[in-house]
């Protein structure tokens, strides 16, 4: 088992590494304008063969997940892939996050239909539990009847990531009727051609995140043959698979801080600063605070392999909350020490700003303080929460 530090000293991460502070930082400028996918950067990233590296090798991927043999590949490759473009990070984590799910809860039969077939080429995966109005993760509005030989679906999903050009779209549903998510909560597997499935993108204009595309669907009376059906009722819930993707988060908000903190460095020394005291002083402050979010980061990695899984899931709270953290610190602090030439259009720190501001806010991080405080004092407490 490779440790988190070690991995990112790989051929292939210093490859990656150096596309995403040039490559891909560069390509960002057109994904942003014109609010596509960044198909460009995420093919480069699978002719690394690092693309599906969540899944296991005997199904075309790099056991890169949190519990696989080689633990941190993808989410090193999350954090490594952020230093250039948040987008193409997010996009690459759901991507993967889906890939997990179909391999772990999916029956042979599904991994060979579904999984096989697409880690063998470039593929994109998209899931979606969002719907407008959802005030519960787990309580979804779109509900599904059974019907001989399957399910009919109607609802609303949004927040689609990867839908525009998503192979097949993993959506989180309720079966009509049944009130207790534990029981109710089922997985499907959409093809993105299936009668009644509408997807737009149009609605999608953040702030930021721009080319992290993510679609509206509309379900109207769609039939789900039971081929598509992903595990069984409540097992997302139940296997607490929200809590895995803490660390996904703190992966995409770490590398874009590190991203951001790299061309601030270049940038810097390029205008002749780099001597003045005041300068070194905040440079260092963001040094300081760097190291100890990657630090707690890959502390927390570690932790999946050694502890249980709510110690597992609390430490990656943390960690999630401090890449957070660092994040917003070090947009101020870059932007008060490099000055009003730095914020033209010609330099990505606009761009890099509106990006932490628009990601980090998906998490909610009061909340994830309320949580983590509820287990220090011995409170009830869901560490799988999100918000």
């Amino acid at each position: 088992m490779a440790s988190p530090h070690t991995i990112l000293e790989r051929d292939e991460f210093r490859t990656l590494d150096q596309l995403a502070r040039t490559d891909f930082r560069a390509w960002s400028i057109a994904h942003e304008r014109d609010g596509k996918l960044p198909v460009e950067n995420l093919t480069r990233i699978h002719e690394l063969g690092l693309l599906h590296a969540a899944a296991t090798s005997g199904n075309g991927g790099r056991d890169g997940s949190l519990l696989g043999r080689d633990p941190g590949v993808f989410l090193q490759a999350v954090r490594t892939i952020a230093r250039g473009d948040s987008s193409t990070a997010h996009c690459y984590q759901v991507h993967n996050h889906t890939l997990w799910l179909l391999e772990e809860l999916g029956t042979a039969e599904q991994r060979e239909r579904f999984l096989q077939p697409l880690t063998s080429k470039f593929s994109l995966l998209a899931s979606v539990g969002s719907e407008p109005g959802r005030t519960n993760m787990y309580v979804m509005q779109t509900k599904a009847k059974r019907v001989d030989g399957g399910w009919r679906l109607n609802g609303v999903k949004n927040f689609a990531t990867n839908g525009p050009l998503a192979d097949y779209i993993v959506a989180f549903v309720a079966i009509d009727g049944v009130d207790d998510y534990f029981k109710n909560h089922m997985m499907v597997i959409l093809e993105p051609d299936m009668p009644g499935i509408t997807l737009s993108d149009d609605w999608y204009q953040p702030h930021g995140m721009r080319a992290a595309r993510s679609s509206v669907i509309t379900l109207q009376d769609v039939f789900v043959p039971d081929s598509h059906v992903l595990g069984e009722p409540g097992s997302y819930p139940k296997g607490r698979w929200q809590g895995r993707y803490h660390l996904g988060f703190a992966a995409n908000y770490l590398g874009a801080s590190e991203g951001l903190y790299g061309w601030y460095l270049d940038y810097i020394k390029g205008r002749g600063r780099a001597t003045n005291a005041i300068t070194q002083l905040r440079t260092g402050e963001m040094r300081i605070t760097l190291d100890s979010a990657a630090a707690l980061f890959n502390v927390a990695i570690e932790s999946w392999q050694k502890s249980d899984v709510v110690a597992s899931e609390l430490i990656s709270m943390s960690a999630k909350s401090a890449a957070a953290h660092a994040a917003f610190k070090l947009t101020q602090t870059v932007v008060h020490a490099s000055g009003a030439t730095a914020q033209f259009d010609e330099h990505p720190l606009g761009r890099y700003i509106r990006d932490l501001e628009t990601h980090v806010l998906h998490a909610g991080h009061d909340r994830t303080a309320q949580i983590l405080g509820q287990a220090e004092l011995g409170e009830q407490f869901d560490s799988t929460l999100q918000r």
